[in-house]
């Protein structure tokens, strides 16, 4: 029986924007390398993001990671704008701001810092049979449209729907696994927030979307499922934590995913 493997590696190179697809990737600090490196951050020290406004859905990015580029447009259409992605770049935070009309600057941090959870949360995963649970529920969405909703760094193939939450247990348990020769500890279910209801291209709001995930979590949760410990259904994907003792290894879609043992977290 095949075990467990990695199917899809995504990284967010600047939080809330789009993200880009590779085949393998190198591991930071408590994140994987390029992962939510950037943040727009606004003079109220709040991040611009789409908890804060459907506007940043609206925004398309691609990028040229090697040379540190980023490609800007409006998603539905128009010139396309070439910056270096650094801190400091004036001409970059002035698009945004434009695009945002706020005041904002862009913040690079190399250590997890701008992570949701910072160190606690290095990467999130989630099982391609999960989202597919939830698309048979969400059947006028497409599987990506609910990826781009979740934004998670790792999919694991191989499993039934919500293998992935084995990799934590009870509240203040996790588990160390490993992906490939990378060590990881699975923390906690990944608590969701407004931002999955919103459409990951207009912004726009789906005031049904918790609802329906809500039912479609109860009708296909594991007879074996700890999710009731964590409060309520609403929740997808699993936050880990990654150890500094891991940083510079390679995981790589193919890699295969070995339960080792449950600890007690800190």
């Amino acid at each position: 029986m095949k075990k467990p493997y990695i199917s899809k590696i995504r990284v967010y190179p600047v939080k809330s924007l789009d993200p880009i697809e590779v085949n393998k990737a190198e591991i930071g600090i408590h994140s994987l390398r390029y992962d939510r490196e950037f943040a727009m951050v606004a003079d109220d020290r709040r991040y611009v993001n789409a908890k804060r406004t459907g506007r940043v859905n609206q925004l398309k990015a691609t990028y040229d990671l090697p040379n540190q580029r980023i490609f800007l447009s409006h998603r539905d259409g128009g010139e396309i704008n070439d910056f270096e992605l650094r801190e400091n770049n004036k001409a970059l935070e002035k698009y945004l701001e434009d695009f945002f009309d706020m005041k904002l600057t862009l913040y690079h941090r190399t250590k997890g810092e701008l992570m949701d959870i910072p160190k606690a949360s290095s990467i999130t995963i989630v099982s391609e049979a999960s989202l597919q649970s939830l698309h048979q529920d969400f059947s006028d969405h497409t599987l990506e449209d609910l990826r781009l909703r979740f934004r998670a760094n790792i999919e694991i193939g191989g499993v039934d729907p919500y293998w992935e939450e084995k990799l934590f247990g009870e509240q203040g348990i996790g588990f160390r696994f490993l992906v490939g020769n990378v060590e990881m500890i699975g923390v906690s279910p990944r608590a969701r927030c407004n931002v999955p209801p919103r459409d990951p291209f207009t912004g726009e709001t789906d005031k049904t979307f918790v609802k329906t995930m809500l039912e479609s979590r109860s009708k296909s949760l594991p007879t074996d499922s700890l999710l009731s410990n964590y409060g309520s259904l609403y929740h997808l994907t699993v936050n880990t934590f990654v150890p500094e003792s891991e940083k510079g290894k390679i995981i790589t879609v193919g890699d295969e995913i070995e339960i080792i043992e449950p600890v007690r977290l800190q």
